[in-house]
């Protein structure tokens, strides 16, 4: 098993190859991309990544556990670890999505625009749990894609991190005529809305 500095040494020699990925054709970028899980899977072999940019601005490069807690202290070791290299971004988990975007499993597509959200919450523990309410009864009875296509959508707007350990319970519901009228907010409101349960949490607890 490497450790996290041949990791690095790794990258600090082959990182400009990783700069031009979009400039390369598909069987020299399919090299480079399994070339780097395989540095990486030296390491850690339950970890991923994602990597890519603009021309002209810093490449970003994503550490990620695909969500296992398992793994998050493994993600953060090699983060935290990183040298400072020229034209490179190094963060650890999948960033939160603030923007609307729609997602498709099978025959399911998602979007958005249409997701809303009721807070669930336990007095006991102050564990958060969500409710997301869709405006179509059909795909609340016995779609199968659903929970799954759900959780990579939540995952996606809350952040890796912050859907693994802040979110505790989650079910699904049909949207109300005025879900504003009912305590439920936008679906992409959700990180804001953990960081003030969370904040509310603290409080409490001092």
């Amino acid at each position: 098993m490497h450790t996290t500095s041949k990791f690095w040494e790794w990258f600090k020699d082959n990182n400009k190859a990783y700069t031009f990925l979009n400039f390369v054709d598909e069987e020299a970028k399919e090299k480079l991309l399994n070339d780097f899980l395989e540095q990486l899977h030296k390491y850690c072999d339950k970890i991923y990544f994602e990597i890519g940019g603009y021309p002209d601005e810093d490449q970003e490069l994503i550490i990620t556990a695909e969500g296992d807690k398992d793994y998050f202290h493994q993600v953060e070791e090699l983060v935290n670890a990183a040298p400072k290299i020229d034209g490179w971004t190094f963060i650890a988990f999948k960033p939160p999505m603030p923007d609307n975007f729609k997602s498709k499993w099978d025959d399911l597509e998602l979007n958005t625009e249409d997701m809303w959200f009721l807070p669930l919450s336990n007095d006991k523990t102050q564990d958060l749990g969500i409710r997301v309410c869709f405006n179509n009864q059909d795909l609340i009875k016995g779609n199968k894609t659903l929970t799954p296509l759900l959780y990579k959508m939540l995952d996606t707007i809350a952040g890796e991190k912050s859907f693994a350990l802040d979110i505790h319970y989650i079910d699904t519901d049909l949207l109300p005529d005025y879900p504003n009228e009912e305590g439920m907010y936008p679906i992409l409101e959700l990180p804001n809305y953990i960081e003030w349960h969370k904040s509310q949490a603290t409080k409490s607890s001092t």
